[in-house]
């Protein structure tokens, strides 16, 4: 094997082992060196590829998902409404201004209902149990801190809400059902509701300065308690 076959054969494979490649490498100190240092790149190549998957990772993975689903569902859907109201519009002469109609149309209670329900699968079994740290790290964008742990917090994340970023943090109730929890910033424009309900679930809203809490539990939790010490425990900027 000449030296130009052995760096061939040594970069395409740098784990190649045969005799061959072996005696050429033995055969002087730069191809000893050039094998030696082949060799440290791959490991360092293997160590760096070496990642432990986190837990829960799939699970986090097909949520976000879902919400990305969502969100484009609910741009559809927004776009949909749009089109048939500027068809009105044009038939009567209208001249308010559609987009602002239809955002002022939304129901924040039938949206967080659906949002819940949507994700219900992903969420039901989740207990990631995130820290006040980590809680706090993702208010922080609300302009919003707890100083301790409001309750059994088992997830907490940035989600689509109305094709808007908000908070979707998931709690245990008192009779141990999950409670979900939105802050969504009222630059959303969601028409505004105290509570809502359908026959499983049901929901309140305090407003905020600038956002809007948004509890959602089943129809045996006593929500409004963990509405309370929540507005209770919240430290607010917003």
């Amino acid at each position: 094997m000449d030296e130009l076959e052995f760096r061939r054969q040594l970069y395409t494979n740098p784990r190649n082992r045969s005799e061959a490649l072996l005696q050429e490498a033995r055969r002087n100190n730069k191809n000893k060196k050039l094998y030696d240092d082949m060799q440290q790149l791959e490991n360092k190549l293997e160590q760096a590829l070496n990642v432990e998957v986190p837990d829960g990772l799939a699970e986090r993975l097909m949520l976000r998902q879902s919400f990305d689903d969502s969100r484009q569902q609910y741009r559809r859907k927004s776009r949909w409404q749009v089109a048939i109201a500027a068809s009105i519009a044009f038939a009567l002469g209208l001249s308010t201004s559609l987009f602002h109609w239809q955002q002022q149309t939304a129901d924040m209670g039938q949206l967080a209902l659906q949002h819940v329900y949507e994700e219900m699968p992903y969420t039901s079994g989740v207990d990631e149990q995130p820290s006040l740290q980590t809680i706090n790290a993702k208010l922080a964008r609300y302009g919003a801190s707890f100083e301790q742990l409001p309750g059994k917090v088992v997830y907490v994340n940035h989600c689509a809400y109305a094709g808007s970023p908000a908070l979707h943090m998931v709690m245990k109730g008192k009779m141990g059902s999950n409670i979900n929890v939105f802050v969504v910033p009222k630059s959303t424009e969601l028409k505004t509701v105290q509570s809502f309900s359908d026959k499983t679930l049901h929901g309140m809203v305090e407003p905020l300065a600038n956002a809007s809490l948004v509890v959602v539990g089943e129809m045996k939790e006593p929500i409004e308690k963990t509405l309370h010490t929540l507005t209770a425990e919240l430290n607010q900027a917003i």
